[in-house]
């Protein structure tokens, strides 16, 4: 049964995005209003979610400023939080994506009118050279979910961070957004087309500023952010990233 849902919501959504897409991204072009993407993709991602018993339970959002460009850092659990992001946060964030999404027909396009950037993981002077395409999108007051682990736990543990989320932040001037996700691969484990009804918890933790830390001093801020993202996990999750050793209230300090 949890392996049917899994297959109803992914060919749900993919089939909506078939048949919607080439309207709104007619209207986006049309308008150059990159919200014709975003508040349709955000109905009929919330709409398959509702259809196969998935809830969502958002908490911080009020510590964003709407006005304000940010880099959020979610731990990475699951395939489906990428949905949740989009539609959930209050805001349109791009995403540095694998180059090879962008060659979906429609898709591919899409996400390139959202400000996503590709980013070829193979190729270091290319991926050096998106890191520098998203800053600038940045500056110009584009926010951005980049996962400071760079790929998904396959366990829900928190993996190490790389650095490239952080010093994106400090060249661009733009606070880091530690983003908690809770949940996520109890509903939708890495690798499995496997869904199992349940509530996903999204806590936004406070923007950290940047302005006081430099390359010599990233590690403080990647610490800062690593504990703020272990200070809303579930106890299990954080037995299981910490082996017990670490408590609620020792990993937010």
């Amino acid at each position: 049964m949890a392996r049917l849902r899994g297959l109803f919501l992914l060919t749900f959504w993919i089939t909506l995005i078939i048949f919607f897409a080439p309207f709104m991204i007619a209207a986006a072009l049309i308008t150059k209003n990159e919200n014709y993407i975003y508040k349709p993709s955000g109905a009929l991602i919330r709409l398959g979610l509702f259809l196969v018993g998935v809830r969502v339970k958002v908490t911080g959002l009020e510590r964003l400023d709407p006005a304000q460009a940010y880099i959020l850092t979610p731990n990475h659990q699951s395939f489906i939080e990428v949905p949740l992001f989009v539609t959930y946060l209050g805001r349109n964030p791009a995403y540095l994506a694998k180059k090879e999404v962008f060659k979906y027909p429609i898709f591919g396009f899409g996400i390139g009118l959202m400000g996503c950037v590709p980013v070829d993981r193979t190729n270091s002077v290319s991926a050096v050279e998106s890191a520098r395409l998203a800053t600038e999108k940045l500056k110009q007051g584009k926010s951005f979910m980049v996962y400071p682990e760079g790929t998904r736990s396959p366990d829900g543990r928190l993996l190490p961070f790389k650095k490239g989320a952080f010093m994106m932040a400090m060249e661009a001037g733009v606070p880091i957004v530690p983003v908690t996700i809770s949940g996520g691969s109890r509903i939708m484990p890495k690798g499995e087309i496997r869904l199992t009804p349940s509530t996903v918890v999204i806590t936004v933790h406070e923007p950290i500023p940047t302005t006081s830390y430099s390359k010599d001093n990233v590690a403080e801020l990647m610490r800062l952010t690593r504990a703020k993202i272990l200070s809303a996990l579930s106890e299990e999750e954080l037995a299981v990233c910490e082996g017990g050793d670490l408590k609620r209230g020792q990993s937010a300090q």
